[in-house]
């Protein structure tokens, strides 16, 4: 590096870091070194005298603006505009400088690259930051009467959809951003204007502009030059960005609650009884009455249909046998593997959560269907989506608390006050169905929206005949499907998959994170983390009970990859993963009762019915693999494997398989016995039949059958040589001719 000159470009704390970097490697100021001690927006022609001077050296400039021709040896160190993926240039100067950077020298990259979010990226704490800001501002200029401005500015904010709007006299706007948190947000002045947030959007619709130096932008933020500004009027810019903002999806959430249901054929109080008493095709019939019901609940069957283009991708996406169990192509028929029903709801339906001392979240509901399928499970969804609140903690908190069904747990009294203080929302509302979480639990009560959105073809209660009983399949919450566009969390999550909020992300943790160990979060992150597409910013995650995706927040995720994907092909992708796990469980549970029946005469053909209603699941609903696209099987199987599906399912194969062994067992007992009874009958009449045929059967004389004398006594001498017999068998005689037996049928 000693034939190199630097040339510094406008001041922040970074750059006076470089400059101390650089006096500190031996480079001297006026020689080798130069500054001029510029402001934000620094133009390359502040140097022009040095590029002349030095055309024999190697000149870096660090974050000036190329505004004049530059000599071959000038090579340019900066980290914005269309080098915005570069990193931060405190970083390349050290690499240059072939030094290790200090603790300090990547807070202030990251502070530089993407202010507080990226120094939260590197796990920055609380004083960390606010060192780092305040001495940034304090580098720019900032003043403590440009403190209290900014203070009275801020208590201005206007919102308008999701965006805030501060207009400020300031010309830095720096002392707003750190005291104003939340995003998006457009800071303006006459002749100014910077908007903080996802980008994507704005570098798209302005890429001449970036191109040309008339705007500029860094990780999550974006701005105009002056000139421009004062060209085309920041009111008309001002409105753009507004109309630009006004409809953003930032994330995405479905909902799904997987329940078993039985049709209560008789009331009862044990469950297991029940299913030991009523055979499997008695509990689970999807007919058209079944139909009926739902329709009178305003519930629609609807068959599938090739209408646009996502629907054509959702359908070639998956191998022909899985289409004919996971899609309903024809109208209601009997025997089919699934139905799909719709509910029909308000076009502003909403789905509000009030969390306890926060304000209510007012949520989209965009649809609620119910996919009932013939092994007794069915999987309802609330389909919501998010244009407000576009903070992490916000989405997580969506997450939390609003797959709350009932209470986990209570505190003194029965009370749901400690719950509520740590994840239960205090009310859920769900088209217009309001759940306070307030009754006195002394035992499981689904959430009123679950249970009136249904409607009364299901009942939670045991003594309802004809109706369906429903049961929670995994426990009081609900499965998660997300999609968070965020592109500050991105390049945290890109940086490093163990960042704490990809963590909370993916196991839906709205506060701390539940694992306290650092080697084993690492396990569960690497093991629940879906990375092919990393180099794009886009994750997908998968636990027990989520499967989330997040990326940047643009045109193209929004409209091409991963959000349409995630609303169709990978939602069917998780209803059939659910629906596989709840029908695990379903006939675990079934084996666990029939097992438990002694001495009944209706085990054998109510476990021949079970074990075909398995066999149809497996031939069904079991699959391998369901796509030939890599991202398919691979997602599946990481799927397959971290809800235990696999190995629950050889678990379940090698109990029905010894419930199917114990029925034949007994099946070939009882025609042992019946052999048996057999083979004495003959034995009982073996003499007879000796004599008969040792004599004939003319030896009696012809008149025998006129002389009833005769004929009584014949029989009498029969009769008591059969209970002779038998008794010497140690058979009952009774039992042995049917009479028992049959007095016993008759009764039941």
């Amino acid at each position: 590096m000693k034939d190199s000159v630097f040339l510094l470009g406008g001041y922040d704390l970074e750059m006076q870091a470089i400059k101390t970097i650089l006096i500190e490697k031996g480079f001297e100021e006026g020689k080798t070194l130069f500054d001029q001690k510029l402001s934000w927006g620094a133009k390359l022609s502040s140097y022009k005298n040095e590029l002349e001077t030095y055309h024999d050296k190697t000149i870096y400039g660090i974050e000036l603006i190329e505004d004049i021709t530059f000599p071959k040896n000038y090579k340019r160190i900066d980290h914005h505009n269309d080098l915005s993926d570069n990193e931060a240039s405190i970083i390349q100067v050290l690499k240059l400088l072939e030094t290790e950077p200090t603790r300090e020298h990547t807070l202030i990259a990251a502070n530089d690259v993407g202010h507080i979010e990226a120094m939260k990226c590197l796990g920055a704490s609380k004083e960390e930051t606010e060192d780092i800001r305040k001495r940034d501002r304090k580098a720019q200029g900032v003043s403590k009467e440009d403190e209290k401005q900014a203070e009275e500015d801020i208590k201005k904010v206007q919102q308008k959809n999701s965006l805030y709007l501060i207009e400020t006299s300031l010309k830095n706007f720096s002392p707003i951003i750190d005291k104003f948190e939340k995003r998006p947000l457009l800071i303006y002045s006459n002749n100014a204007l910077t908007f903080y947030g996802n980008i994507l959007d704005l570098t798209e619709e302005y890429k001449d502009e970036i191109k040309n130096r008339k705007a500029y932008h860094g990780r999550g933020y974006f701005g105009f030059e002056t000139k421009y500004v004062e060209s085309q009027g920041i009111d008309v810019l001002l409105q753009k960005i507004i109309d630009m903002n006004s409809d953003v999806l930032y994330s995405y959430h479905n909902f799904m609650f997987p329940f078993r249901f039985d049709k209560v054929v008789k009331s009862f109080d044990d469950r297991h009884d029940f299913y030991k008493k009523h055979s499997f095709d008695d509990r689970v019939k999807l007919d058209e009455s079944f139909k009926s019901d739902l329709e009178n609940n305003k519930w629609r069957y609807e068959h599938f249909a090739v209408k646009n283009s996502l629907d054509y991708n959702e359908l070639v996406y998956f191998h022909d046998f899985v289409k004919d169990s996971l899609f309903n192509k024809q109208e209601f028929k009997e025997g089919a593997t699934s139905y799909f029903f719709k509910k029909e709801i308000a076009e502003d339906a909403s789905f509000v959560l009030k969390i306890l001392n926060k304000e209510a979240y007012a949520l989209d509901l965009k649809g609620v269907t119910l996919r009932i399928f013939d092994t007794g499970v069915a999987i309802l969804s609330f389909e919501v989506e998010n244009r407000k609140y576009s903070d992490v903690q916000d989405i997580l908190n969506i997450n939390e608390y609003g797959r709350r069904v009932y209470p986990q747990f209570l505190g003194e009294n029965f009370s749901t006050k400690v719950t509520k203080e740590t994840f239960l929302p205090e009310s859920t509302t769900v088209n217009g169905i309001e759940e306070h979480f307030c009754d006195l639990y002394k035992e499981i009560k689904i959430a009123k929206y679950i249970t009136e959105i249904l409607g009364d073809t299901f009942t939670t209660q045991q003594n309802v005949e004809d109706k369906y009983f429903i049961q929670p399949i995994i426990d009081d919450r609900m499965f998660v499907l997300s999609w968070y566009g965020n592109d500050s969390f991105s390049q945290c999550t890109k940086k490093d998959l163990m960042y704490d909020d990809w963590y909370k992300y993916i196991f839906v943790d709205g506060k701390d994170i539940t694992v306290q160990d650092k080697d084993m979060q690492k396990k569960l992150i690497e093991k629940s983390s879906y990375t092919r597409w990393k180099g794009y910013g886009t994750f997908f995650g998968v636990t027990r009970y989520s499967f989330v995706s997040l990326s940047q927040n643009s045109a193209f995720t929004r409209d091409v990859l991963p959000l349409p994907h995630m609303k169709t092909i990978y939602f069917q992708m998780v209803i059939l993963l659910l629906a596989q796990r709840a029908s695990l469980l379903r006939f675990s549970d079934e084996i666990t009762a029939i097992s438990d029946v002694k001495d009944e005469q209706y085990i054998l053909e109510n476990i021949s019915i079970l074990y075909k209603n398995y066999l149809r699941f497996v031939n069904k609903l079991y699959f391998k693999e369901i796509t030939a696209q890599d991202q398919g099987i691979e997602l599946y199987d990481k799927a397959q494997d971290v809800l235990n599906i696999t190995r629950d399912m050889e678990d379940l194969r090698q109990e029905i398989a010894s419930l199917n062994e114990y029925a034949s067992l007994e099946q070939e007992k009882k025609e042992n016995e019946e052999m048996q009874k057999l083979t004495k009958l003959g034995t009982i009449f073996l003499p007879g039949t000796f004599i008969a045929g040792l004599l004939g059967m003319n030896v009696f004389p012809d008149n025998l059958i006129n002389n009833w004398c005769m004929l009584i006594i014949a029989f009498l001498f029969i009769a008591i040589i059969t209970y002779s017999l038998t008794k010497h068998h140690g058979i009952d005689t009774l039992e042995f001719l049917g009479i028992k037996s049959n007095k016993r049928r008759k009764n039941e």
